[in-house]
């Protein structure tokens, strides 16, 4: 009975808080709840960073295919590397690598030349997940900091209970106690909550993109290969040419 007295005393003193301020819930939340506005000043920068490093334009800006394929056609290779290095987006670099690649290595096939372009985009791909992922971490860890909370406010006040007795006053500190106890875990949720629906949006978003930027890089690649096999077309005639020529002067 006593028990239940103590419980019903803790709901109206939890919807007593609706009339408190923000700051003076805070502070009734204990030392743990300065350890969640921690992370939620990380989660917010954590937000802004991906807001930043998954816009389109840092991934796969427009018209750089087209470009791209431009300097490829033109052979000026040279000047692809320096498009690549001035653009900086994840397509751009995973180009540069490619190119770079074929330069040092003249004698590679498409075969190799697909592999560094399939480990660069995996890594270009790893880069942006890596960043969104402290959203999701920070969404796992909220909620245990504030059960931590409400777990650790709860033993108070049960030892509390048990070291006096439960009239008058006693009562209503040990409804007190409860009702703060739950702060914590309200905390870590309103925290959590937005933390893993930020990381579903910018999960999607970069799913999207590293789509979009495989399906560019496999026309990039098809394009060299179409360059790859007219030069040895070229070449191959050029030799048989020789040849030719060489046959005729003997004669």
């Amino acid at each position: 009975m006593q028990t239940m007295i103590i419980l019903g005393q803790a709901v109206k003193t939890a919807e007593s808080t609706a009339g408190f301020d923000v700051f003076e819930i805070f502070e009734k939340g204990g030392p743990l709840m300065y350890g969640l506005l921690a992370l939620s000043f990380i989660a917010l920068m954590a937000v802004f960073v991906c807001l930043w490093t998954t816009r389109a334009s840092a991934v796969l800006p427009r018209d750089i295919v087209l470009s791209v394929e431009s300097y490829i056609r033109r052979k000026d290779y040279g000047g692809l590397l320096s498009l690549c290095e001035r653009d900086g987006s994840s397509f751009a670099r995973t180009v540069h690598v490619i190119v770079m690649f074929m330069q040092r290595n003249l004698r590679a096939n498409m075969d190799a030349v697909r592999e560094v372009a399939s480990a660069e985009g995996t890594r270009q791909a790893n880069i942006l997940t890596r960043q969104i992922n402290w959203l999701s971490d920070i969404g796992s860890i909220a909620p245990m900091v504030g059960l931590l909370g409400t777990v650790l406010g709860m033993m108070d006040t049960f030892w509390e209970m048990a070291q006096g007795n439960f009239e008058g006053v006693k009562q209503m500190q040990m409804a007190s106690g409860i009702s703060e106890a739950m702060i914590t875990t309200a905390g870590g949720l309103v925290l959590a909550i937005p933390c893993m629906l930020a990381y579903a949006v910018f999960r999607n978003r970069i799913q999207k993109h590293i789509t979009d930027m495989e399906v560019a890089i496999t026309h990039i690649l098809s394009v060299l290969a179409v360059q790859a096999d007219r030069e040895q077309r070229l070449g191959s005639i050029a030799q048989k040419g020789a040849r030719s020529e060489m046959m005729e002067d003997d004669y």
